[in-house]
């Protein structure tokens, strides 16, 4: 399956209020998901059950001054990571939505802004070092998250809610 399949199958379709009301952008997501712009979908549908509005403003997509980001693992050298870019000039907590292939499914995890200050990574190449980014490493034998496991919340509503 791929990221925006698994996403539309566990969190569009189920939480996204336009697509709950109506079978037929359902079965078009089902259908063919890379019709539609999957992770701003994936922001919509956190802002439809949290407790902030949408604004995608510039360091934050919502009122509470979070972000929303999706990423996928990856085989990573000897191990399998989930890279989150362009953390750089985020302002609050990060919402973090995370397709794991190796378990075909999806996983959440709520990162305060303080403890994103302490993960980030400069990333190297055109942008001379100004762009950072997150590197949650997964060990797929313990099925774990490293340093991050500790942020991992449990379903999607969670992730929505976390403060």
């Amino acid at each position: 399956m791929s990221k925006n399949l698994v996403l539309m199958r566990d969190v569009i379709c189920i939480y996204h209020p336009k697509f709950i009301e109506n079978a037929l952008l359902r079965n078009i997501g089902m259908a063919d998901p890379n019709f539609f712009n999957v992770e701003r979908l994936v922001e919509e549908c956190l802002a439809a059950i949290g407790p902030y509005d949408f604004v995608d403003a510039a360091g934050y997509d919502y009122t509470d001054f979070s972000d929303s980001k999706t990423t996928t693992v990856i085989p990573d050298g000897k191990s399998k990571s989930a890279v989150v870019n362009g953390v750089e000039n985020k302002i609050g907590g990060l919402r973090i939505t995370i397709y794991n292939p190796f378990k075909n499914c999806v996983d959440f995890m709520y990162i305060p802004h303080k403890q994103v200050q302490l993960f980030k990574e400069p990333c190297y190449g055109r942008s001379g070092g100004t762009k950072e980014k997150l590197r949650i490493r997964w060990n797929q034998k313990n099925d774990h998250y490293n340093s991050f496991t500790r942020f991992q919340l449990k379903t999607f509503e969670d992730l929505a809610l976390a403060k």
